[in-house]
């Protein structure tokens, strides 16, 4: 695996082959975890990003889910919930 930290901090030979700059494999999580899964999963790893795989399949990657993926899917169920909590406080007038 590569973070953006070994690619624009560490390394000052920008022409190194991929395979000498890889620190450890890479961090996956499968496509049927949780959102929250992959939140403690990026918390546990010190990662920002998770590849994402089938289970049947771990070779395959199907997707990357980022801090940020996770942060505006938290912000669409805050909001969801605001205008929830709206909707009732008009109708109990």
């Amino acid at each position: 695996m590569v973070t953006r930290r070994d690619l624009f901090g560490n390394f000052t030979d920008r022409a190194l082959p991929l395979s000498q700059v890889l620190t450890r494999p890479p961090v996956v999580i499968f496509e049927d975890n949780s959102l929250r899964d992959a939140a403690d999963h990026m918390v546990r790893e010190s990662v920002g990003r998770l590849v994402v795989v089938p289970r049947e399949d771990p070779t395959r990657v199907i997707g990357i889910v980022t801090r940020s993926d996770l942060l505006e899917a938290h912000r669409r169920r805050i909001d969801e919930e605001d205008k929830a909590e709206r909707g009732l406080a008009l109708a109990g007038r």
